[in-house]
């Protein structure tokens, strides 16, 4: 009598094997979702950054034209910040224009939006607002170009720095605090226009005195 012997394949998986399976999936499809987030957050974030940055650029450049144009200018402070007087006459008491800042508002021109309220401070818009990602103005810093030479004073205060420190901050992470980066914009400016009037003007009193 001839025995037969029948061999049986299962080709399936085991209980082990399928968790393992499963585990190593999991591991992949979360780093998966970390990666498109972090993806994600920074191109939010490096979208904010560049307008914080065109507006940063653009304000500097409108003050820097505003002071080339203007025949006297005056620097004090307002809410922390420099505040500058403009004046197109050199003998007027009262500024043509008053650049001040805000923190929350930025830079401003006699209170109002620059360039017919074109360039507004880009605190609002696309991946910020609502506690993600806030834009704010941290310092505003105008000053002359220092001299202990007294027959250079003149001269030298015709030279003027400007400094704008604008901030993002940024708390879009669960598990990390609020992230601050600050933005500096620096402007050094040699005021020709009212160095001129001033000469002008002095030339024409000591004129008047010596008659």
């Amino acid at each position: 009598m001839t025995g037969k012997y029948f061999h049986k394949s299962y080709c399936g998986m085991t209980l082990i094997e399928l968790s393992a399976v499963i585990v190593v999936a999991s591991i992949i499809g979360l780093g998966m979702t970390a990666a498109a987030q972090a993806v994600l957050l920074h191109y939010q974030a490096d979208t904010v950054r560049q307008d914080l940055r065109q507006y940063g650029n653009n304000i500097m450049r409108e003050i820097a034209r505003e002071l080339h144009l203007a025949q006297k200018v005056e620097i004090d402070g307002i809410n922390g910040f420099a505040r500058l007087k403009l004046y197109d006459q050199f003998q007027s008491v009262t500024p043509d224009l008053v650049i001040t800042c805000k923190s929350k508002d930025g830079i401003e021109f006699n209170d109002d939006i620059p360039l017919n309220g074109v360039l507004e401070f880009p605190d609002q818009g696309t991946f910020r607002g609502n506690g993600s990602r806030t834009l704010f103005v941290k310092d505003f810093i105008a000053e002359y170009e220092p001299s202990n030479r007294p027959g250079f004073t003149e001269f030298k205060r015709s030279f003027l720095h400007l400094q704008l420190t604008l901030s993002l901050r940024s708390d879009v992470m669960d598990e990390a605090g609020p992230v601050e980066e600050d933005h500096f914009f620096q402007r050094s400016l040699f005021l020709g226009t009212s160095y001129i009037q001033q000469k002008i003007t002095n030339s024409a009193l000591d004129a008047v005195s010596d008659v």
